[in-house]
């Protein structure tokens, strides 16, 4: 059966500040794995299970972190920057840069609140050449990126980020085809989620089978950027439209 630690008082391994009660921190996100609290700039994500399990479930293990650490310069991928310690000075969870999710429902009365949508195709395609040199250098550290889904992501007021790498692999080879798949399929799923707002089942098949064929293409993200155009202020959300119904077309 699972096991769930929990931590009252942890500190930071570079600096060895302590944080007392972590738990009146604010409360940022939560998953199957860990907790995530916001601590000035910062995130720290407390790891729910003992170290036994977080290995037999390939989540964040100290040897992960430290190496994604040490080893990793991401743009746009958020990894971890520091370790948490309890008050034995066990591993126990990480800490992230915090960003801000500009569109989060909560945010709605904020004049910085925005729909994915909202954002330009300059801003995806910028995205995306960040995204491209990320997962270029996972690729040469050998490092798989995995499990990213709708959760994954993160829009900030420079648009698309992803969090959350505890079940990315490392120490493994040959794996640049399988990067390359994942990030068609981040770029190809996070337009099928602006493109499927108010689709029929049959529509919505159509677009996720589309997603599937993305993720597979060599030429994906480079005839994605053509079918874009020179035109870097059109709304994603008007790109989709477009694209859906381009889509809902072939059949």
């Amino acid at each position: 059966m699972a096991r769930f630690v929990e931590h009252k008082q942890v500190v930071l391994r570079s600096t060895l500040e302590v944080i007392p009660d972590i738990s009146a921190l604010p409360r940022v996100g939560a998953g199957h794995d860990g907790i995530v609290f916001k601590f000035n700039d910062k995130a720290l994500k407390i790891l729910k299970y003992d170290i036994s399990l977080r290995k037999e479930k390939n989540l964040m293990t100290f040897s992960k972190a430290t190496y994604f650490l040490d080893e990793l310069d991401l743009k746009r991928i958020i990894k971890p920057i520091d370790i948490l310690l309890d008050s034995e000075g066990v591993y126990t969870g990480y800490v992230m840069e915090y960003l801000d999710d500009v569109t989060n429902p909560k945010k709605k009365d904020s004049p910085i609140y925005r729909e994915p949508e909202d954002f330009s195709c300059g801003e995806l395609i910028n995205s995306m050449h960040d995204l491209i040199e990320d997962f270029n250098e996972l690729t040469r550290k050998n490092v798989l990126a995995a499990d990213i889904n709708r959760g994954s992501y993160i829009f900030t007021t420079d648009f698309m980020h992803l969090c959350d790498m505890d079940k990315y692999q490392k120490d493994l080879l040959k794996i640049d085809d399988q990067n390359k798949r994942m990030l068609n399929y981040v770029i190809a799923k996070f337009l099928a989620i602006v493109m499927s707002k108010k689709l029929s089942k049959e529509q919505l098949k159509l677009v996720n089978e589309w997603v599937k064929k993305s993720a597979n293409s060599r030429k994906f993200l480079e005839s994605l950027e053509k079918e874009i155009g020179s035109d870097y202020r059109v709304p994603i959300g008007d790109f989709a439209t477009y694209k859906v119904k381009k889509l809902i077309q072939i059949k």
